[in-house]
């Protein structure tokens, strides 16, 4: 792939971009001008790698990836959503054989790990990396805010008051000691994470509800919930302002008393209290817990999935 080949690739991507648009208006309408997928092309190419695909003279697929800074902190290969394209009655091998031409250009043997984002609907490419040894690693939903509808538990959700963001806080590290533990073992990431202070109390684009028991000890915080709306990655999922789900946990004894669900039902009601029409999520699937409620009960329909491939040194090293 030279600069010469960006406009063509652009185009590419906005038809298929456009026809997926038409089918599910979750997709936000920020990819659909070949001007902005032109610079974010031109911007990966500049320190990375690509490869075309023509047919008879046309351009029917593209390919882009470069180094990037992953998993927790490891260095990868990585190639956003935007950044490879298959014309719609191209060949279904055409996504393996650029990615195995791309691997074949770049020969990083830095970068054992590769990530590559798919839309949900393309099903192809996603055949394509599973048979190339890709695993499901990140999955971003959405769903429409609709109309909400109360759920039936004895559960409370309120606010929290400011003098309790530190239990907040604590439940938000509890949250990450979930996902390091089996049967998760997620990477570590230094530095994730949120600090809860007054501001997701009082800033309206942001939004944090707590759920409290209804026993015997006094309606102490057994979970929180919290979104907030702006700017976010993956670039697919980037529009007007959107909330975005950043943190949910449940102390182990408040599973299944609805208490999820009713965190997500004060969500929703404020997003559409405060006008906004749909909410995002993204989510592990490593994560049995979380991945079974927000595509269950939650509600949310598979939009992006990140794909993982670790590749054995001695294949870059040539043995």
């Amino acid at each position: 792939m030279t600069a010469a080949d960006l406009a063509g690739c652009a185009e590419l991507f906005v038809e298929r971009h456009r026809a997926r648009r038409a089918h599910n208006p979750l997709y936000p309408e920020n990819l659909d001008t070949v001007e902005v997928v032109v610079e974010l092309l031109s911007g990966w190419l500049s320190t990375g790698e690509g490869v075309v695909a023509r047919q008879g003279g046309t351009l029917i697929g593209y390919l882009c990836g470069r180094a990037a800074s992953g998993i927790g902190g490891i260095q990868i290969s990585l190639l956003w959503e935007w950044a490879h394209a298959t014309h719609a009655d191209a060949p279904g091998s055409l996504f393996s054989d650029m990615y195995t031409a791309w691997c074949r250009l770049s020969g990083r043997p830095e970068t054992m790990l590769h990530m590559a984002i798919v839309f949900a609907d393309d099903v192809p490419t996603h055949d394509c990396l599973v048979q190339t040894g890709f695993g499901r690693h990140l999955i971003d939903g959405g769903r429409a805010v609709g109309v909400v509808q109360p759920v039936q538990t004895d559960v409370e959700v309120t606010r929290p008051a400011l003098e309790e963001l530190d239990t907040v806080n604590e439940m938000e590290a509890g949250l990450h000691a979930h996902l390091d533990a089996p049967p998760i073992w997620r990477p570590k990431s230094p530095g994730g994470g949120h600090v809860y202070d007054r501001t997701w109390i009082e800033r309206p684009s942001r939004g944090l509800w707590v759920s409290r028991s209804a026993d015997q000890t006094g309606g102490q915080i057994t979970g929180f919930m919290s979104a907030e709306a702006g700017a976010q990655d993956p670039k697919s999922l980037i529009s007007a302002p959107v909330p975005h789900i950043t943190g949910a946990f449940l102390k182990p004894e408040a599973r299944r008393t609805g208490a999820s669900n009713a965190l997500l039902v004060a969500l929703l009601g404020w997003a559409r209290e405060s006008r906004w029409e749909s909410v995002t999520v993204d989510f592990e699937t490593s994560n049995p817990e979380g991945a079974g409620f927000w595509l269950g009960p939650g509600g949310f329909q598979p939009l992006l999935y990140t794909m993982v491939r670790r590749l054995d040194p001695r294949y870059a090293a040539g043995g």
